[in-house]
């Protein structure tokens, strides 16, 4: 076979299986049965919730079942900032929490997307979601928007 066939042949099967490759490249986080909330006459306060890459083919090590994410940190009376932490299931996600000037929460998910990037998405939980109530001496602020919900990935 000529140099030249070889190369055009080589560069036909290259070419061919190289479109039957999709990237790998997820659009949000897919968070489910998010809580938040500031347990009554304790100094406590919880989030929990489950996430997840969408789509999970692009989820770190092919992982395709969510990571459980869990805290409980001192409040006391109202949801306080989390400090970028690692979801204790799939080491793979981290998260974090601010708290908003206008009253609100920013939920920050970040996992790798390969050995230089990172997947890093963004949700705001407006203060609506939020509700703060009386008990006695103390107030506790618990999340009451929805549990579930996309956490666009930003570009």
């Amino acid at each position: 076979m000529q140099p030249n066939a070889l190369l055009t042949t080589l560069f036909a099967v290259a070419t061919a299986s190289g479109a039957a490759i999709k990237a790998r490249a997820a659009t949000a986080f897919t968070v489910s049965n998010f809580t938040a909330s500031c347990i009554q006459h304790s100094v406590m306060c919880t989030y929990e919730f489950a996430v997840i890459t969408d789509p999970t083919s692009a989820s770190p090590s092919g992982n395709e079942s969510p990571a459980q994410c869990t805290l409980m940190l001192q409040g006391p009376d109202y949801l306080p900032p989390v400090n970028l932490t690692g979801c204790a299931e799939k080491q793979a996600y981290s998260w974090a929490v601010a708290v908003m000037k206008e009253g609100g929460l920013q939920l920050n998910v970040t996992t790798p997307q390969d050995s230089h990037a990172n997947y890093t998405g963004v949700y705001n939980v407006p203060a609506d979601d939020l509700v703060a109530e009386q008990h006695g001496a103390v107030i506790t602020q618990r999340y009451t928007g929805p549990s579930n919900f996309e956490v666009p990935i930003g570009a």
